[in-house]
């Protein structure tokens, strides 16, 4: 396989589950230099990808989606002539669930944004910051810097290891 084909294996693991991209590019036999860039490209792309992803979603779902539910509950209500319930449905709590929560209250964005790369995973993490920060400007700055400071460090880490 050549050196090429094992960068692009290396980037496109990085933009989705960076954890384990360093120790792949090791175990590849990619250099130092090379995997550190592959990391980074590939996890800062991702943060860009999942980022504009996440707020077309969230646009598409409160113009849409929300929007319905509430029209077509005014309807059959009002049919009816009864008043609307508050309608919540039941939310099944998972260990991850509340992990992430914990974060949000806790540690806000400074902690998505630290925990993004490593816990949360890229696509996971970006959604959260976005879903909760997107009033923040400098938030693809801020996630930016946490891919390269973990690739910096995971891959010197693992190289000296």
């Amino acid at each position: 396989m050549s050196g090429f084909i094992k960068i692009l294996i290396v980037f496109a693991v990085s933009s989705i589950k960076f954890l384990i991209a360093p120790a792949l590019g090791f175990s590849m036999g990619l250099t130092f230099i090379q995997t550190w860039l592959s990391t980074t490209a590939g996890g800062i792309s991702g943060v860009f990808v999942f980022f504009f992803l996440s707020r077309w979603f969230l646009l598409l779902y409160t113009r849409y989606f929300a929007f319905y539910t509430h029209k077509f509950r005014t309807k059959v209500y009002g049919f009816l002539n009864k008043e609307i319930p508050k309608f919540s449905p039941a939310k099944k709590f998972t260990k991850r669930n509340r992990f992430i929560i914990k974060a949000v209250r806790k540690y806000g964005l400074v902690g998505i944004v630290f925990l993004t790369p490593i816990l949360l995973s890229i696509p996971v993490g970006t959604f959260l910051a976005t879903r909760y920060y997107s009033a923040n400007r400098f938030l693809l700055v801020y996630l930016s810097i946490s891919v390269l400071f973990w690739s910096l460090f995971m891959s010197s880490a693992i190289s000296l290891f």
